[in-house]
């Protein structure tokens, strides 16, 4: 499993990563809504998921493409697979968009 990992450049990116883990699933059969069936959430958080923090989906993923976790989400879980604390809380709150909108209302 780490042999294949180590042999397909992931990218580091998150929206350059969602897109070949998109790829990915592709071509092994699979999709972000087939996960979410599977584990009972909508295809939507799935899809967030590829972007903002969600430990269980994203293990699923990982497991569904074949790969370690920690190798498709390097900036989210440590070499050994231990979830890495994250600096600053997502939310849709504190995303650019929202800041510029609240820059924008006090201008």
């Amino acid at each position: 499993m780490s042999d294949a990992a180590s042999s397909m450049n992931i990218p580091k990116e998150p929206a350059e990563r969602r897109v070949w883990i998109l790829g990915q699933l592709r071509l092994r059969g699979s999709s972000l809504r087939k996960i979410a069936d599977r584990l009972g959430v909508s295809h939507q958080s799935c899809s967030i998921a590829l972007l903002a923090p969600s430990e269980r989906i994203e293990i699923a993923i990982a497991e569904e493409l074949g790969i370690p976790v920690q190798k498709v989400f390097p900036d989210r879980f440590s070499p050994d697979g231990r979830r890495l604390p994250q600096s600053r809380p997502w939310n849709r709150s504190t995303g650019r968009k929202a800041v510029e909108r609240q820059i924008r209302r006090s201008a």
